[in-house]
């Protein structure tokens, strides 16, 4: 943008208002531009009537007196009326009171606050004279009315015309620079305060650290604040948002506790900012203090405060807190309700088991449906969150009632929404669906085309997997690290060990992204799924950090299985030096010692788990069926009658007589115990065998049987849940603690990898 016109070299800028015929004239507040009319001497009917009177007799030509026109237009800005505005501007053109200065610049305000910026400038265009007052009231109103180009114009204009600026002036003008992202023409506004010592004035300190912070600069930002000589409420606030919108929140709330040392009362906007770095920082102790003070200045009830400190609660944890609050909310907000759907999607992840985690996620549910019930528009927060929950829940049915109403608002054009979709398909085991809901994206981030990438990988659909990276490259977007571990993934997945390499090579290469963590698992992964021991271990001493649990986890599985012994018990040894915090780790870890006869070594193992606290394996499977869950447990015999365990009994009969089936039946990782330690008869069967055989009883024919385990499966169940899809011709999906199974004509998407860990 050119710079504006050089200002004329009189010294320092007098604030004074233009000699006009009205000499009192208070220039605009910060947010309301306000003028003042002197009162009349002596008191006219008129002056008493209300607005409708008062529109009436306009109408039947009475004559108002000039200065009850201010009130009377003030009202409209009230009213938002400009019906109201246009009938007092005809009365004021036929009483001639259209040579009036200030009433004429006032309608030029009434106009901008009802947004006709068409009829403000009309208005200013015919004003006899233009004063400070008349150019900065029409710059205010492009700002509020989002034309802050047009307002720079304007102020361009204004020097250009001859008119100097006020402080008010400017503090308009560098709102409008930061409204257009404009920090060039914001230092050039800053250079002319400091030419006519006007930067220490409080209205433009202020507009300067908003611009300042808007354009990231945020030494400037907090410079232009320690420079203004009269610090108020919105000083401080602007410079405490300044921090928090710059990622320095601890910065921000110092500059609160000194703030309140100065003994200036922060307002809702000053608590709302401080409670969402709060949030930033996950800073409890300090947001519970800010709370109180909320409460004892009174702006509890408002709210955004409201809302803020939920939110707060919600972050840090203290579900208790923030559902006691959004359950004593008379009035809410859409913001209310996406934070408690969003909140508790965080109580899922954070449930002590799935079935808690399923609680939680009808909970947010029926705050969706309560929210379509009050009122409220869904927005792409909302259906986003609720569509993560659904994905959670393994809810496909709730899922796609979500879908249908993003097709229906309008909302699946969104790329947040659009990539919910995709991810909770996926994690519903749709994978068809979530292709198609994926093409159907009429944009696409990086994001969305890794969400998609990682769930061909996940469903062991490798080609489409490495077909749709290509893709994305031609598109011209760019690979991150998330993106070659889903394509990493799909060659594991594959045992496509060349690809793999050069896809790594390429990486390193091409795109210069270090290898982490979980690339080295993929190709660990897939060296371990191909049986090649070695080859993993080779990958694993050419790490550059220290392998992680879940690494070793993988060699040692693998050489359980290969009777590895010599490099499985190196790799215990690793394992536990790490002291892991997994029940399943530790059953693995404990299961090979045990074959060893190497008791010491299970000694060890049994007092790290102590040590750690970790909690009894405990092997629990569930089924949603017509939304009502049914939860199942190997010690649970008599819960669902005679009827199913029979039919189980049949299913496992059939699965023998298949060729190629193989029983398994041991509980290799699943040490389910009963209280004082005493462990299950080895001929119970495990949960996700009971809950298939439910929902093969109680199910339609057609339907996919879908169900959710807290363990890992083991291979006997695996090559059951094979067998069962082929002899029934039924799309079986189980969701257990490592990945997705999903069995299709004897065939598993996770490519036999099942029970292995």
């Amino acid at each position: 943008m050119a710079s504006f016109p050089s200002f004329a070299s009189t010294g320092t800028l007098k604030l004074e208002p233009d000699s006009t015929k009205h000499s009192t004239v208070s220039l605009l507040t910060r947010k309301s531009p306000s003028l003042s009319y002197p009162k009349s001497q002596t008191s006219t009917p008129s002056e008493s009537l209300n607005f409708q009177e008062s529109l009436s007799v306009i109408t039947d030509g009475s004559k108002i007196e000039t200065s009850c026109y201010v009130p009377l237009l003030q009202e409209c800005i009230e009213r938002t009326s400009f019906s109201g505005a246009q009938n007092f501007h005809s009365h004021i053109i036929k009483t001639g009171t259209h040579q009036d200065v200030f009433v004429m610049t006032f309608l030029v305000n009434v106009y901008a606050k009802c947004g006709s910026m068409e009829n403000a400038q009309k208005v200013f265009n015919k004003l006899p004279r233009r004063n400070v007052v008349a150019w900065t009231t029409l710059m205010t109103g492009y700002v509020h009315n989002d034309q802050s180009d047009v307002a720079i114009s304007v102020f361009q204009e204004m020097l250009e015309f001859g008119s100097f600026p006020t402080n008010y002036t400017l503090g308009i003008a560098l709102n409008a620079s930061s409204a257009i992202n404009s920090v060039e023409l914001g230092k050039q506004i800053h250079g002319y305060s400091i030419k006519y010592h006007i930067d220490h004035d409080t209205s433009v300190g202020n507009s300067l650290c908003s611009l300042y912070s808007k354009c990231a600069n945020l030494d400037s930002a907090i410079k232009a604040f320690l420079k203004i000589g009269e610090k108020n409420v919105v000083s401080w606030t602007a410079v405490i948002c300044a921090c928090g919108d710059n990622s320095k929140a601890l910065k921000g709330l110092r500059f609160f506790t000194e703030m309140l040392a100065d003994n200036v009362e922060p307002n809702e906007f000053t608590l709302t900012s401080v409670l969402s770095m709060c949030c930033t920082m996950l800073s409890l102790s300090f947001g519970v203090q800010v709370h109180c003070l909320s409460i004892k200045l009174g702006y509890e009830p408002n709210l955004r405060i409201r809302n803020s400190i939920m939110y707060l609660y919600l972050r840090c944890g203290r579900f208790g807190e923030a559902l006691r609050l959004f359950n004593g909310m008379e009035d809410m907000s859409l913001v209310t309700m996406n934070s408690i759907i969003a909140g508790y999607g965080e109580m899922m992840e954070l449930a002590k088991d799935d079935l808690s985690a399923y609680c939680n996620g009808t909970e947010a549910l029926n705050v969706f449906s309560k929210l379509n019930n009050s009122g409220f528009k869904p927005d792409i927060y909302s259906f986003s969150s609720i569509l993560t929950v659904c994905s959670k829940m393994f809810a496909l049915e709730q899922g796609e009632q979500v879908h249908a109403q993003t097709l229906k608002t309008g909302h699946l054009s969104d790329m947040i929404v659009g990539t919910a979709l995709v991810n909770m398909y996926n994690k519903c085991g749709s994978i068809e669906r979530a292709s198609k809901a994926f093409r159907e994206m009429s944009a696409r981030t990086l994001i969305s085309w890794t969400s998609m990438i990682a769930a061909f990988a996940q469903n062991g659909q490798t080609q489409q997997a490495l077909q749709l990276f290509e893709d994305m490259r031609l598109m011209g977007v760019r690979p991150n690290q998330v993106t070659f571990v889903g394509v990493l993934s799909a060659c594991a997945h594959a045992g496509m060990v060349n690809e793999a390499l050069g896809y790594f090579e390429t990486m390193q290469k091409d795109f210069k992204i270090k290898p982490v963590m979980d690339h080295y698992s993929c190709l660990i992964d897939m060296f371990v799924r191909l049986g090649l021991l070695n080859e993993a271990f080779v990958v694993i001493k050419k790490m550059d950090f220290p392998p992680n649990e879940y690494i070793w986890s993988l060699l040692l599985a693998g050489c359980k299985r290969d009777g590895n012994t010599e490099l499985g018990f190196y790799g215990a040894e690793k394992l536990l030096e790490l002291k892991p915090k997994n029940t399943e780790t530790c059953l693995l870890l404990l299961n090979m010692y045990k074959s060893a006869d190497r008791w010491e070594d299970v000694s060890k193992v049994q007092e790290l788990m102590k040590e750690k606290r970790l909690k009894k394996l405990m092997d629990w499977s569930w089924i949603s069926i017509h939304d009502k869950v049914y939860s199942f447990k190997p010690d649970e015999r008599q819960a669902y009658g005679a009827e199913m365990y029979d039919y189980l009994d049949q299913l496992l009969d059939k699965a023998k007589s298949l060729v190629g089936y193989q029983s398994l039946e041991s509980f290799e990782l699943l040490e389910v115990e009963e209280e004082e330690g005493k462990t299950l008869p080895s001929n119970v069967q495990h949960s996700e065998k009971l809950a298939v055989a439910f929902g093969l009883l109680n199910m339609p024919n057609a339907a996919p049987i879908r169900i959710i385990k807290n363990i890992s499966m083991c291979r006997g169940c695996h090559n059951f849940m094979k067998a069962i899809s082929s002899l029934n011709a039924r799309e079986i999906i189980i969701r257990d603690s490592k990945r997705l199974h999903k069995f299709v004509n004897g065939q598993c998407s996770c490519g036999d990898y099942g029970g292995l860990l």
